[in-house]
């Protein structure tokens, strides 16, 4: 017979026994990873937890300004905001933009410009500030001028102009044809695209060129929007003789012309005008190379030439840059800050830098709250 102290002693081996074998498995240990299914523990799926963010990519500091163009946008107003100028807008950007190099009167919206040469450049303002309720535009309306009432002429009285007084807010744009027309039908065209208005002081003689003879056909399409003006036959001079376009030989009086002679340059031309674009140039007319004295006047008025053009500002498109004439940009600039309510301003539609200048003046002189318009409607105040 066994005795109750071992039964005891067996007992207690067999637990101990048994503890031993289930130890490792009971405890798991804290190093296991997540089994298959993705149920493991939070600290084993940390790199996978929805509250981390990812490190921010630090992006280098660029030593420039740039401006992305909104619709409406002209170079010249970009470059006045960031008081730069449009020749350094066009050379910031020629790499990515080159286009601007040949052609800165078009820029599309969304392109990036570089407009300062430092970081942080500030736009001046453009507009006065407005009360909230009714706030300015900052881009002005696409459309543009029109429509003006070029050919409702000036009547009465005889008159010299340079600046047109009591004329508020407008401009106007006059261009002579007397000499060189070869970019004269492009400047036309884009005349006629961005709807602008303008006075044309033709000659007879280049008038009755192929080009001459195109450009009168437009006046004729667009009624309201040219108007033909007086530039005499052949381009001579008054005052004093001499002079001419195309050919001398017409001008050749050998002294001061003669008030017969005045009046024929005037009338003789006034019939290939009025034949080619169905105006009658009267009374508007302008003196080649602005000579005039008091004998010239009173002898283009004996035919109904009572009212005098001459101008206000000088665009000298006529003389090339390897002449010493101005840029596209220069004369743009000159046009653009010193134009006022009134203003004449005196292009060529043969000028060297024309088209380009134009491309920017119109935009510019826009921005400036200013309206290009005709001749007629600046008289229209008087």
């Amino acid at each position: 017979m066994r005795s109750p102290r071992r039964h005891r002693a067996a007992a207690l081996g067999l637990l101990v026994l048994l503890a031993a074998c289930a130890s490792p498995s009971a405890t798991p240990s804290p190093l296991s990873s997540s089994s298959g299914d993705g149920s493991g523990s939070a600290s084993s799926r940390g790199s996978a937890s929805p509250s981390a963010s990812p490190t921010p990519t630090v992006v280098p500091s660029v030593a420039v300004t740039t401006y992305v163009v909104q619709g409406g946008d002209t170079l010249f107003g970009i470059a006045r905001r960031f008081g730069a100028t449009p020749a350094e807008l066009q050379a910031w950007n020629a790499a990515r933009h080159p286009s601007l190099v040949d052609d800165p009167g078009t820029l599309e919206a969304g392109w990036e410009l570089v407009v300062a040469q430092q970081p942080g450049v500030t736009p001046q303002p453009t507009v006065q500030p407005t009360p909230p309720a009714t706030p300015r535009p900052s881009v002005p309306p696409p459309v543009g001028d029109l429509p003006c009432r070029a050919g409702n002429r000036a009547a009465g009285g005889t008159a010299t102009y340079a600046r047109i007084p009591n004329a508020g807010n407008e401009v106007a744009l006059t261009f002579d044809m007397g000499g060189r027309v070869d970019p004269a039908l492009d400047i036309m065209a884009f005349l006629v695209a961005n709807r602008v208005c303008a006075t044309i002081f033709a000659t007879g003689a280049m008038s009755s060129t192929p080009i001459g003879q195109q450009v009168l056909a437009i006046i004729r399409a667009h009624p309201g929007q040219f108007e033909i003006a007086n530039h005499t036959m052949a381009h001579c001079d008054l005052v004093h003789g001499g002079g001419g376009s195309p050919t001398t030989a017409p001008c050749a009086t050998g002294g001061p012309p003669t008030a017969s002679f005045i009046r024929s340059q005037l009338t003789d031309a006034e019939a290939i005008l009025r034949a080619g674009t169905g105006q009658d140039p009267l009374p508007y007319w302008r003196p080649p190379y602005g000579s005039i004295n008091a004998a010239v006047t009173a002898a283009a008025a004996s035919v109904g030439y009572t009212k005098t053009f001459l101008w206000d500002i000088d665009t000298i498109d006529w003389k090339p840059e390897s002449q010493g004439g101005p840029s596209a940009q220069q004369i743009a600039a000159k046009v653009i800050t010193n134009a006022q309510g009134g203003s004449n301003v005196l292009f060529h539609l043969g000028g060297y830098n024309t088209l380009d200048a134009v491309k920017l003046i119109v935009p510019g002189l826009r921005q400036r709250g200013l309206v290009v318009s005709s001749l007629s409607d600046l008289l229209d105040g008087n």
